[in-house]
């Protein structure tokens, strides 16, 4: 390698483990008006829209997320149901999500049922443990809507007080 390309990797790697081992962000709130919901970000979010076809209908889920450096991200997610499918059973649907985010190469660390905001919203708190790193979610079902709020990373990044914070600001409005 070139001493520029060395010393810039250098630098990066750097800035990845002070990011990820001790600065913490600066986190900011986020009102989504179209998502119904608010949170704390650590830095500036950007949204796209994902078209998902399913079996019961084309769902459209929409992403807002901040990608850190050392391969993490902060994302609130949501779709809404069709009728029929938010009819059934909050337990179900949780494990149904639940099961999709560990994929085949993911191991469920713990999960704990949890009831959100004051409405005592049906929720499920999950760590998942996978080769490329870990995922802390949040899973809210909020009449139709389901409501998914992540971090992805490094572990120590996952669990640290800074994931606590985005996790716990996240908060159902009208």
């Amino acid at each position: 390698m070139r001493p520029r390309t060395v010393g810039l990797v250098g630098l990066a790697v750097g800035l990845a483990a002070a990011g990820a081992a001790g600065q913490a962000p600066e986190f900011k709130p986020y009102a989504s008006t179209d998502g119904r919901y608010k949170a704390v970000f650590p830095g500036p979010v950007t949204t796209q829209t994902v078209p998902v076809k399913g079996d019961k209908g084309d769902l459209t889920v929409v992403v807002d997320s901040v990608e850190l450096l050392a391969g993490t991200s902060f994302l609130v997610t949501y779709v809404d149901a069709p009728a029929e499918f938010a009819k059934q059973p909050a337990g179900p649907r949780l494990d149904k999500v639940r099961d999709g985010n560990k994929g085949a190469d993911g191991k469920v660390v713990s999960e704990k049922d949890v009831a959100v905001g004051a409405e005592k919203y049906p929720g499920r708190d999950v760590l998942i443990e996978k080769p490329t790193g870990h995922l802390r979610n949040r899973i809210v079902i909020a009449g139709n809507r389901l409501y998914q709020v992540m971090v992805q990373g490094p572990k120590d990044v996952v669990l640290s007080p800074s994931a606590d914070r985005f996790l716990q600001s996240f908060e159902v409005t009208k």
